[in-house]
């Protein structure tokens, strides 16, 4: 195992720059996710979402190939490796919608941007043989509890911690992390782009079943303009635009330098939240996002590249 610090890769700026500024996308969908949480069924949302996520990529990959940004390629592996990539990103869509339902209020969505690194780390050390050193393990230490610092998880009482709801973010996360790997897998036999629309196709029509007793294309017209809005901004730029950067980042620079950056959306998400709804922000929640960034710093401190 080779080990490399991060001034040794000077072509992954612009990617970390990407990454960065899709972690901070991801923070703003929060403001959006709140506002129109409860107008439509979650199945319904979740399927709006992939679907026009889906659909939002053809344009994308077109431009990208007309004026050659990009050279579009796959190959049957890719194919085969989106299927459980996009029957992954469904899941996790469904199961984080669940837990808005019946885990931790306000903040319970948390958990998952919290745990997800420290998956990815595990799942990479038992899967893919890569040891956690021990700056590796301060870091993720320092941002699990940075996240639960910005949680407030002393203002619960034990039987909402416990709560079904936070389960279900727990498994949501858990299936983040598998999604991460078996992206980094996929991509090696598509380009970025085409393997994320695979995976989008995939998603949104597994998301249909879910949805398909609402009739979302015949209620469609019930929705007011707002959700509309907020929902292309959830699709076309959190999903088609900073998740399909979350995945080449993954191909570049691995699954565990990828996931450290998710601790940095609880910060921007209650930075954000804080200016959009006026909501006041404690000790305990600003000490925890400084904690949350010193473990990105010491996660990409010295980057393993054995991915």
């Amino acid at each position: 195992m080779s080990t490399t610090t991060c001034n040794d890769q000077p072509n992954d700026a612009p990617i970390v720059l990407a990454l960065v500024s899709a972690m901070l996308f991801w923070g703003m969908s929060w403001i959006s996710g709140k506002i129109i949480a409860d107008i439509a069924p979650a199945q319904v949302t979740v399927f709006y979402r992939l679907f026009l996520a889906a659909i939002s990529m053809l344009p994308i990959m077109w431009i990208l190939h007309k004026f050659k940004l990009l050279k579009l390629n796959y190959n049957v592996h890719a194919l085969l490796w989106s299927l459980p990539a996009g029957i992954l990103l469904a899941a996790y869509n469904q199961l984080f919608f669940m837990g808005l339902a019946d885990g931790l209020p306000g903040k319970g969505g948390m958990l998952v941007t919290t745990s997800n690194p420290v998956f990815t780390f595990i799942l990479s050390a038992v899967l893919l043989g890569q040891a956690i050193n021990r700056r590796q393990g301060i870091g993720l230490a320092l941002g699990l509890g940075g996240g639960l610092l910005m949680i407030e998880v002393w203002h619960f009482n034990l039987d909402q911690i416990l709560a079904s709801g936070n389960a279900y973010f727990i498994l949501a996360s858990l299936t983040w992390a598998f999604l991460t790997l078996i992206s980094q897998r996929g991509t090696r036999y598509a380009d970025f782009i085409t393997f994320s629309t695979l995976m989008y196709v995939w998603a949104s029509l597994l998301s249909y079943l879910f949805a398909y007793q609402h009739d979302p294309f015949s209620s469609a017209s019930q929705y007011p303009a707002y959700y509309w809005h907020h929902l292309l901004f959830l699709s076309i730029v959190v999903v088609s635009i900073a998740t399909s950067v979350f995945f080449l980042a993954t191909q570049k620079l691995g699954p565990n330098r990828s996931s450290s950056f998710v601790f940095v959306v609880p910060v921007t998400a209650m930075g954000l939240s804080a200016w959009y709804f006026a909501e006041r922000l404690s000790l305990g929640v600003a000490v925890g996002g400084a904690c949350a960034l010193c473990a990105v710093y010491l996660l990409n401190k010295k980057a393993a590249k054995s991915e």
